[in-house]
């Protein structure tokens, strides 16, 4: 039995769609099992499946506390990340994995006796989740704040150690690969909430991730098994006079080659779906290079305490 949370939102939607739910994870699994035979990763248990059932209890949860009403909300959750592996492919073609969730969703609601205006909200919902160009969207904004939240705080740390795993990288690894985005996420997770509710949450998953990783670097460099800084770099993002966004890098303290010092220089560029940070470090004594990228957090917020930083030396602003 799931924990009463998750329990809660499968009880309301069995009770308007007996099967429903039941349904959407034969699909969500059946579609993650062929990509992983397509591309030799394997198929075990459903880690999007897992993901997918937390998010629709935190949407519920927030949509309550929001007094609004929670089946649409964790309806859209429920078929948020269904189009991510459809046709057994990943993030293959222009077409938004929300477009093809939406479509499925349209078409599995009618199968279960949804009527046409209530799957037409479950569309629109998709549709605007992920897409600056959409209206804002009630049920939007609610699993928008519910999919980040089930990044971070406790749950959302175990969360990113098994995506680490699966992925085949050890700890240090995933500091050097990962932690740069985790930790940039987790300063600005309060300002990148749609709602009240998802705010309050927020400040505290934030404050638990920032405390844990900064443990975690400290141990790690206690261990002798990496020894790592957190530098802070203001980012302009292009399209947003004005503003600026902390991101946070995890880099070794020094060149792990020579010893050198490193000197950072960074980017940002469109994306299809987000803005890209690009930040290229680089050994001043014998030239080696690192390099991390990732997609930009959606707001500018102020400066945030968690983690004790060293300053990074001043790089240029690559505007759009």
């Amino acid at each position: 039995m799931k924990n009463k949370r998750a329990a809660s939102f499968i009880s309301a939607v069995e009770a308007r769609f007996p099967g429903l739910v039941g349904a959407v994870r034969t699909m969500i699994e059946a579609s993650e099992r062929q990509f992983g035979a397509r591309s030799g990763s394997g198929a075990g248990e459903s880690y999007l499946w897992e993901h997918t059932t937390h998010v629709a209890s935190l949407a519920f949860e927030l949509a309550r506390s929001e007094k609004t009403d929670p089946l649409i909300p964790a309806l859209v959750a429920l078929f948020h990340d269904a189009g991510k592996f459809a046709g057994g492919t990943y993030h293959q073609g222009k077409k938004a994995e929300e477009e093809e969730a939406a479509a499925m969703a349209g078409r599995v609601l009618g199968q279960f006796g949804a009527g046409a205006a209530q799957a037409r909200r479950v569309a629109s919902g998709l549709r605007a989740l992920y897409n600056s160009r959409a209206k804002r969207n009630r049920a939007a904004d609610i699993v928008h704040d519910a999919d980040f939240l089930s990044k971070f705080g406790t749950m959302g740390i175990a969360q990113f150690f098994i995506k680490s795993t699966l992925r085949g990288r050890t700890l240090e690894q995933a500091i050097s690969n990962q932690l740069s985005k985790e930790l940039t996420y987790a300063a600005c997770l309060p300002s990148n909430m749609r709602t009240r509710a998802g705010k309050r949450q927020a400040e505290k998953k934030s404050t638990a991730t920032l405390q844990f990783f900064r443990a975690l670097l400290r141990e790690l460099r206690e261990a002798h098994v990496g020894d790592f800084v957190v530098r802070r770099i203001r980012v302009k993002p292009s399209g947003r006079p004005g503003s600026f966004i902390e991101v946070r890098l995890a880099v070794p303290r020094s060149c792990t080659k020579c010893g050198g010092p490193w000197k950072i220089a960074f980017k940002t560029e469109p994306g299809t779906k987000c803005e890209k940070l690009e930040a290229e470090i680089t050994c001043l004594r014998c030239g080696e290079k690192a390099r991390v990228s990732f997609c930009l957090p959606e707001v500018s917020p102020p400066p945030r305490r968690g983690l004790r930083t060293d300053s990074a030396p001043p790089g240029p602003n690559f505007p759009d």
